[in-house]
């Protein structure tokens, strides 16, 4: 069940000065449950000593071993063949990846053992969220040793040495046949902790904060990522806290480490690699993942809008240039997944990322360019779309301009390629239900938690910026499949998937990822509050309070480490007054148009962008306003964009 307990990845140094008799204690349940404990991070490629390792395709050695798909034919095999089943989670960018391909599956004798005792299944990390969730302690490569009826063995973190790894398919080999290799049963999920929310937001962020690096900044370490959440956390602590020593404190923490983060970003194409190593900025793994391009450019939007400080647009343009220019496809409107860290060439030599990168544009053509991952998933999708309008929402006013080029006339084109690509998702990946699907599939495939929380907040977003009602009734679908389908209404939260009937052995266990409630969570509470004045009984901010608290033990938030910033968001969201900030008027009226763009540019987090007919919710006074209200309050019509900033200021100053 849900990373409880964790326990200590095995490395190959492990598994080579193991024993065989420590092998067979190791497999025992008891043993398993470690007593160590590896704070959660975000998914990486992990490796060895070798970093300068040139990486082949993943599939140029694959020839050798029979990778078998996902599903039950594969689990069937194994168990009526009483086969010891070896799953590899893998990412096409992972540099590691393919280098486990190249000289660890592509051993010979690793790959006869593989075929006479094993049954082999290979997952693509990105194409299945609820498996990369499961296995992501481990890094990619992942790989799980099950027994035939699928419990689980051990679990190998990253990149395993041929020798080791040979060694040690020996010793589950042998352990098969002397019948001591037995699989484990996680214990339940642990009791959420018995305490009020206050005491359990006090405790998440005091556990992210023991996570910031006061000398190199960012949240963690020795692999630095760009913790989007964290930032946003703090920018909140430093807005609620405005004109003090600690929300001042929290400001330049959240700057410094958007500052420290540019290092990552690509100086010819733009973009942002995934990490960097060794407990500084300077040393990057050279991927670039379609989601962090999302959050990336969502948090420099952000700091641009609260310090207006040019830099930040610039950090936030490389973000859509890379992504308009690498990630998207005009044609049909949708958005790629992520592009490799390594140039590998149709003869499968291939240039490391440290090489290649390291070249002006030109030079990079004429060697060709790293493989770009073609899938279009929803997650993704969603979490660019996102992006994308908050970059609108930000930057300067969309002024007419002769030159197409101009960053203005591109932030608008940013937020036309948005809805685009919303309407192709919509055409390709909703279910009748409106649901969405992970990607383009026939009906009765799983339907995904992580794919709803970032759709719905998506559909939000794309609401906030437009003004158009069917993003929110659309979002509304969202939220109601999930209750209905996701929810787990014996414990609270949201499972990680739908029910899968042919799921067998560990995978028969539903879970509920914190990060991914989390997320959920915050669409929840958002979308409870845009709604609740058309009506007094909903139950979406319920479900998202649930949620939290059903997963609030100790042990499980402990487990979860620096990437606890979605959950502790949306427990924010519950404790803080929510503001919703109306703009009455009809919306082709160019000075309802006005506030709008007005309100866009406001930095107030606890406001929810509303829009509504003259004379519905509030009086019509013959031209466009804007209301703020709380549940208590409400100010008067403001009908000036050049007086709603300082308006709002004054009306939130006692919240």
């Amino acid at each position: 069940m849900l990373l409880v307990p964790v326990r200590r990845p095995l490395s190959p140094h492990d598994v080579q000065n193991r024993p065989r008799r420590a092998l067979q204690a190791l497999t025992s349940a008891a043993l398993l449950l470690s007593a160590g404990a590896l704070p959660l991070t975000t998914t990486a490629c992990s490796g060895g000593a070798r970093a300068d390792a040139h990486a082949p395709t993943s599939d140029s050695h694959a020839g050798a071993l029979e990778w078998r798909p996902w599903g039950r034919e594969s689990f069937t095999a194994a168990r009526q063949g009483d086969r010891i089943i070896l799953i590899n989670v893998a990412a096409g960018w992972c540099h590691w990846c393919h280098v486990m391909d190249a000289e660890t599956y592509g051993d010979p004798e690793i790959a006869r053992l593989l075929r006479e005792h094993f049954v082999t299944i290979r997952v693509d990390a990105d194409s299945r969220p609820d498996i990369a969730e499961r296995y992501l302690d481990w890094g990619w490569p992942a790989t799980a040793m099950l027994t035939p009826d699928a419990r689980p063995i051990m679990e190998l973190r990253g990149f395993q040495k041929p020798e080791a790894f040979k060694e040690l398919l020996r010793e589950l080999i042998a352990a098969k046949q002397d019948g001591t290799l037995t699989g484990r049963r996680d214990p339940p999920d642990p009791e959420p902790a018995d305490e009020d929310l206050e005491a359990l937001r006090a405790r998440v962020t005091a556990q992210l904060d023991r996570y910031y690096d006061q000398d190199q900044h960012g949240w963690g370490g020795p692999k630095k990522y760009p913790l989007a959440p964290a930032v946003e956390h703090s920018l909140l602590r430093a807005h609620l806290n405005d004109g003090t020593d600690d929300g001042q404190r929290w400001r330049a923490r959240a700057l410094a480490s958007l500052a420290a983060e540019t290092e990552l970003i690509d100086p010819v194409w733009g973009g942002i690699y995934q990490y960097s190593v060794n407990n500084v900025w300077t040393r990057p793994h050279f991927e670039k993942l379609g989601g962090l391009q999302a959050s990336s450019l969502e948090s420099y939007a952000r700091a641009y809008t609260i310090t207006g400080d040019a830099r930040w647009l610039a950090a936030a343009h490389s973000m859509r240039g890379y992504i308009l220019g690498h990630l998207y496809e005009p044609d049909e409107h949708r958005f790629f997944t992520s592009q490799d860290a390594d140039l590998t060439r149709p003869d499968h030599t291939s240039v490391p990322g440290t090489e290649y990168y390291a070249k002006p544009d030109a030079e990079r053509r004429a060697l060709g360019i790293p493989r770009i991952d073609r899938a279009s998933y929803t997650n993704t999708n969603g979490q660019l779309i996102r992006a994308l309008c908050r970059l609108y929402a930000s930057a300067p006013p969309p002024v007419p301009t002769p030159n197409p080029k101009d960053a203005p006339a591109k932030d608008v084109e940013a937020l036309e390629v948005a809805t685009l690509v919303y309407a192709w998702l919509r055409e390709h990946h909703r279910q009748p239900s409106g649901a969405f699907t992970h990607e383009t599939a026939p009906q009765g495939e799983l339907l995904h938690l992580a794919d709803q929380a970032a759709i719905g907040r998506a559909q939000l977003e794309l609401y906030r910026v437009t003004g158009e009602r069917a993003y929110l009734d659309d979002a509304r679908a969202v939220a109601d499949f999930a209750l209905a389908e996701l929810q787990d209404h014996e414990r609270g939260g949201f499972f990680a998937h739908t029910a899968d009937p042919q799921a067998v052995g560990v995978f028969a266990e539903r879970r509920r990822p914190l990060r991914d409630n989390g997320e959920l969570a915050r669409f929840l509470i958002d979308l409870h509050h845009l709604l609740d004045h058309d009506s007094e009984d909903l139950p979406y901010k319920p479900a998202a309070k649930r949620a939290l608290t059903a997963l609030s033990s100790p042990t499980i938030i402990k487990s979860w480490g620096r990437m606890v910033g979605e959950y502790l968001l949306a427990l924010e969201a519950l404790a803080y007054t929510p503001i919703d900030l109306t703009i009455v008027g009809d919306r082709d009226d160019p000075r309802a148009a006005a506030l709008q763009r007005a309100a866009l540019q406001l930095h107030e987090p606890r406001a929810l962008l509303d829009y509504s007919e003259p004379g519905a919710r509030y009086p019509d006074r013959g031209q466009p306003a804007v209301y703020l209200c709380t549940d208590t309050a409400c100010s008067q019509p403001i009908t000036d964009p050049a007086k709603l900033a300082e308006a709002t200021r004054s009306f939130t100053a006692n919240l």
